[in-house]
């Protein structure tokens, strides 16, 4: 890690926040508490798994409005499954919404408060509108110059053209940028790229507070 960075872009999921419980999840306790057998709801989660791949072979998801549709469509298909009650497909389209399930780290505002007063901080995330909207959610947004949401470009990590589109949106220069994601292969096509990069692993102990001290450290002259 050098020291002449000026400029910092964050993922989101695995870095700066988590869901809490996964949609599948809430599905199936949904389910459960309303009387379904768990059998049942084991082989109408797996059918979705069906719908998804037949859907994302048809449609790919750029705004809400696609997001939307897929959304509804698989709680039709789950809802088909076990009962075909429509009020029922409409209750799990609202509990499916990722938005609301977005979680920060205990490290994370803290973190960003201080960074933010000696980098411009931005986000890369491959993500949709849900995610999107849980930085306004979450009261974070404020934090970043750009947040860049890979289904609105459509393209994501690690493809090598979303990096490229980053750094000319955001205005960076590359040598002075520095990347942190908790996939190495995304940390990997960053370095590829010629962005400082930093692979984050929370299964390590690691956090954000752990890159700050390295940021710290990097940025001392040599005595």
């Amino acid at each position: 890690m050098k020291g002449n960075i000026d400029s910092i872009i964050f993922d989101a999921g695995g870095v700066l926040m988590f869901i809490k419980e996964f949609r599948s999840s809430i599905i199936k306790r949904v389910l459960l508490a309303k009387g379904y057998d768990i059998a049942l709801i084991d082989r109408a989660l797996s059918d979705l798994q069906i719908f998804d791949q037949q859907f994302f072979a048809k449609y790919k998801i750029v705004d809400w409005s696609d997001e939307k549709q897929w959304l509804q469509e698989r709680s039709i298909r789950i809802s088909n499954f076990v009962n075909g009650d429509n009020l029922l497909a409409e209750q799990l389209f609202h509990i499916a919404l990722d938005t609301h399930q977005y979680q920060l780290y205990s490290e994370t505002l803290e973190v960003l408060e201080r960074l933010r007063e000696k980098y411009r901080l931005f986000v890369l995330s491959n993500a949709t509108a849900t995610l999107d909207w849980a930085f306004d959610s979450l009261g974070i947004r404020q934090y970043f110059d750009k947040i860049m949401i890979s289904s609105y470009v459509g393209s994501e990590k690690p493809n090598r053209e979303i990096y490229v589109h980053a750094l000319s949106s955001f205005a960076l220069n590359p040598s002075s940028t520095m990347f942190i994601d908790d996939k190495i292969e995304n940390v990997v096509a960053a370095q590829a790229c010629g962005i400082q990069a930093y692979h984050l692993q929370r299964n390590k102990g690691e956090s954000l507070s752990s890159f700050e001290e390295l940021l710290v450290a990097s940025s001392k002259p040599y005595l």
